[in-house]
């Protein structure tokens, strides 16, 4: 039993290290795109007239907006994202979750295994500073359309299940998968040993329409 219980202690340790180091890059990536945007922006200014300066503007308004909107409301509780978690995903069981283990931040991860073959789901709920700053740069990529390759695999935004989302294909039969859902969860997929066809099936059994009823109660 004290061996169980320390395993489980250092998994959550691991798993809060993940989450901060996630949320770490995720400002870094904010900084980055919120830079580029106002060069942006300053050498358009330089070039357009004021009127056609105040369009190129929109976008960042746009992303602020989403920000400030996310910045007052609650995370969902660790009872409402146990009561949306799939026990199953492709057949694959649940085999550990883990829900809001950081404070101020509220998160779902969830992995489902079968030998070789496993499903990892990582939700971030951008509600709350910490949250809002945590899914920003999910909002930034959404708007976006990446085509990369290289020796690693490639990148490409794609349509899952219906919505935009940006799918990486790597070695050793890996799939990755982010999405920025109803402007306010961020979604991040990881396969191993599964098809890009099984994507579609996994976001469509996520029911992550089950998530925005839930932000409304």
């Amino acid at each position: 039993m004290q061996q169980l219980k320390l395993i489980k202690y250092i998994s959550n340790i691991f798993l809060a290290k993940t989450i901060m180091k996630t949320i770490r890059t995720v400002l870094i990536i904010q900084t980055v795109f919120c830079l580029v945007a106002c060069n942006t922006n300053n050498r358009k200014n330089q070039e357009q007239e004021p009127t056609q300066a105040a369009v190129s503007n929109t976008p960042s308004k746009s992303f602020e907006e989403n920000k400030n909107s996310l910045l007052n409301k609650t995370p969902l509780t660790k009872e409402q994202f146990a009561s949306w978690l799939p026990e199953t995903m492709l057949g694959l069981p649940l085999t550990s979750s883990t829900i809001n283990l950081l404070p101020g931040v509220g998160s779902c991860t969830a992995n489902y295994n079968q030998g070789n073959t496993r499903i990892r789901i990582m939700i971030i709920d951008g509600a709350g500073e910490k949250g809002a700053n945590g899914v920003a740069p999910y909002r930034a990529s959404s708007t976006l359309n990446i085509n990369d390759k290289g020796a690693w695999g490639s990148t490409k935004t794609e349509t899952v299940n219906g919505l935009k989302a940006k799918v990486s294909s790597l070695e050793e039969d890996r799939l990755n998968a982010s999405m920025f859902y109803n402007e306010r969860f961020a979604v991040d997929i990881k396969l191993n040993e599964l098809t890009r066809e099984s994507l579609d099936q996994i976001v469509q059994e996520l029911k992550l329409e089950k998530l925005r009823e839930l932000e409304r109660q």
